[in-house]
């Protein structure tokens, strides 16, 4: 048996086998963008889990000015929502009201506790007399029960009082719906339960009712499904460009067979070898992955166009084996998508390289036209070093990860529509509470309470919901030091029995495991020694600062300066890169003539980033496009330098092929995939002009005689 036969089947048994063992124990598809960049301790887990919590769930916003009408459409969209996939968050008023009712002198509002606090009795005996005789004024309770609307402050405060909201002569209702764990690991899943959200919200829409949808798994259905429907139409133009450019230039289409064939393996065998390394796969991975994939093209098109394989081996190899260890540097980032995106690509190209040289041999010659070659004068490198000089001047960065998602106007307007009936600013920062036991710390929440309220932020914890027994024994003080001094002013309404009622007060404090058993006080607890504080518009921290095992989390903050230094770990990584493509370059080919070989991608990478920062700041995506305009634009100048003579068809209808798809995603709706798009077109395709304009016919001499 031939040396190559024995080859081949070793080649099939490897791929086999890796196949079974990554197939057998198939790993979930992560698709939260945050666990691409926080993986590392703690602290990140923290990070990525609070972002899960308070971004996943969805907003059904209801809005008429029948109060009636209104009430009647939340009941009926409530019993029609798909309750495996949803769960509807109520607030039990009458079961609040009952439970809180029993220990009500336990219970102040922050304003309420600062001015009895404060020995202001005659401050609140006011306030409490201003509400009784305000036409308009309300309370929970009756007077002979809470004389001076401490209790209803207290709910009113929370938010428990269950009166419908109303702005400028409109009343609105809100339905929170919280999505189930299992759906949100699933994109595909959860965008088929919204997608039956939106169709029903729509059926409540009418002159007098109007229905918004509001969170994060809408925003991500509208954009998946204009991203999906723009990228399936991008495929099918882009295939048949190509499919028609092979057909004009081999006369057939067969050869699509095997050139699809080892793309196929090459994504294939980068899957399963990523799956055995990795927990997860993150679905970047794939994105920015299979984009890579792409340079295998060339290697299928070098073969067909020469079907000679010893006319191009040296150069096939050293596109390979360059492209690969660059990449692999990658691994040491210390960044996980990084490490992902490294051995997916590496295992892919090696798979690739070697099905062209094992099995291309068994197609037969393909007829071909020949192709002008192209040519540029070297003078067209000073508009490339004018751009560069112009954009690395004006060069700025923005990784906050809201400017890579624009959304609709409809959806716009719907969110802030939400924030001013709810009261819940976008601007939503946490503060995590770190304690020995629970009542440690609800004490030390309610120290950060005082100085929160006393700057006049929004917040909720569990201590607001359930005082420590602490506060609750100081509240029960407070309170009885009021029934002393002013129960006689509300003379009037209260009889002789209310009053000693009143002053008699169960003395009881409300039992520290409440929260075990509601659901609503469970998600402000992360562990035993762990609690979470919702802020809202907290614009200075340093107010909290001074109680210890306190955290404070911004996650727009946080996530940016994550995105921030992974993008400054690539940044370091791309020096190393280019000095092992010099070296490697240089040991093979001469280092007299390696640095004329590598300056294409260099100067094609610069070009492009400069060209995109001189109209808008640049962001960790369009850094990771270097790599690929790297990768790609290395291989355009191995070739131009070491190929044969058709390898500049090949070139050509590599670059053209490339540029041509990805100028088609610069033209989608989704800004993080149009600027990829963009920033890669114009990379390449200076790639390619520049290994035309530097790599010249002198040069191509002087290689012969090496």
């Amino acid at each position: 048996m031939k040396k190559i036969n024995i080859l081949r089947i070793l080649f099939v048994i490897i791929l086999g086998i890796i196949a079974f063992f990554a197939l057998s124990n198939p790993k979930k598809v992560e698709t939260n963008l945050l666990k691409a960049f926080f993986s590392n301790g703690a602290k990140d887990e923290v990070l990525v889990d609070l972002s899960g919590k308070y971004s996943s769930n969805i907003n059904v916003l209801f809005e008429s000015e029948n109060l009636e009408l209104l009430e009647k459409a939340r009941e009926h969209f409530e019993k029609q929502i798909d309750k495996k996939s949803f769960v509807v968050e109520k607030k039990d008023v009458q079961k609040t009201l009952d439970f809180y009712k029993k220990y009500k002198n336990n219970l102040l509002s922050d304003n309420d506790y600062k001015l009895l606090k404060s020995g202001d009795f005659e401050r609140v005996s006011q306030n409490a007399l201003d509400n009784i005789y305000n036409p308009f004024g309300f309370s929970i309770l009756p007077v002979e029960e809470d004389p001076f609307y401490l209790f209803t402050d207290f709910l009113t405060e929370l938010g428990q009082a269950g009166i419908a909201g109303t702005i400028n002569g409109k009343y609105y209702e809100v339905i929170n719906l919280k999505v189930d764990d299992n759906l949100s690991l699933s994109p595909s899943l959860m965008n088929k339960e919204v997608a039956k959200l939106i169709k029903l919200q729509k059926l409540y829409n009418n002159k007098e009712l109007n229905t918004y949808l509001t969170g994060a798994p809408v925003h991500a259905y509208y954009a998946s499904e204009s991203s999906m429907n723009e990228i399936n139409l991008i495929c099918i133009i882009s295939t048949i460009f190509v499919g028609g450019l092979i057909f004009w230039y081999f006369r057939s289409l067969k050869i699509l067979i095997p050139v699809l064939l080892s793309l196929a393996l090459g994504m294939g065998t980068g899957f399963c070898v990523t799956s055995l390394i990795f927990s997860s796969i993150h679905i970047l991975t794939f994105v920015f992955s299979t984009t890579l994939i792409g340079i295998c093209v060339d290697y299928s098109f070098h073969y067909l166009m020469e079907c000679d394989i010893k006319k191009i081996i040296k150069s096939l190899t050293v596109s390979m084996v360059s492209t690969v260890l660059a990449l692999l540097i990658l691994s040491f980032s210390g960044i996980e998508l990084l490490k992902q995106i490294s051995v997916f690509t590496s295992t892919g190209l090696v798979t690739v390289y070697l099905f062209v040289i094992l099995f291309y041999g068994l197609l037969p010659r393909q007829s071909s036209k020949h192709i002008f070659n192209f040519k540029f004068d070297k003078r067209i490198l000073v508009i490339f070093f004018l751009v560069i000089a112009a954009g690395l001047y004006k060069i700025q960065f923005n990784d906050d990860i809201r400017t890579m998602y624009k959304p609709s106007k409809e959806m716009l307007n719907a969110e802030k529509l939400y924030q001013t009936v709810t009261g819940k600013n976008s601007n939503t920062s946490f503060i995590i509470v770190n304690g020995g036991d629970l009542q440690t710390i609800l004490e030390k929440e309610e120290q950060i309470g005082e100085k929160l309220s006393d700057n006049n932020i929004a917040y909720y914890s569990l201590s607001r919901f359930v005082p420590s027994i602490k506060r609750q024994k100081e509240n029960q003080q407070l309170v009885k030091e009021l029934y002393d001094k002013k129960l006689s002013v509300f003379s009037e309404f209260l009889t002789q029995t209310d009053i000693k009622n009143l002053k008699m007060f169960n003395q009881s404090v409300i039992p520290q495991d409440v929260f075990q058993n509601v659901n609503q006080l469970k998600e402000f607890v992360i562990d035993k020694n762990n609690s979470i504080m919702i802020v809202y518009d907290l614009q200075n921290p340093e107010i909290i600062k001074g109680i210890p095992d306190v955290r404070y989390i911004n996650l727009t903050k946080e996530i940016s300066g994550g995105i921030k230094n992974v993008r400054i770990a690539v940044l370091k990584i791309l020096s190393p890169i280019y000095i092992i493509l010099y070296l490697i370059l240089g040991f093979i080919f001469s280092f007299k003539n390696a640095h004329k070989i590598i300056f294409p991608s260099v100067l094609a990478s610069l070009f492009a980033i400069s060209a995109v920062s001189l109209f808008e700041p640049l962001n960790l995506f369009h850094i990771l496009a270097i790599f690929l305009i790297t990768g790609f634009g290395l291989d355009y100048s191995v070739f131009r330098y070491n190929g044969s003579k058709n390898s500049s068809d090949a070139v050509f209808i590599s670059c053209i092929t490339t540029v041509f798809s990805f100028s088609l995603l610069s033209l989608t709706s989704f800004q993080l995939i149009s600027s990829l798009g963009f920033v890669l077109a114009l990379g390449l395709l200076s790639s390619y002009i520049l290994s035309l304009a530097l790599i010249s016919k002198d040069f191509d001499e002087a290689r012969e005689t090496i």
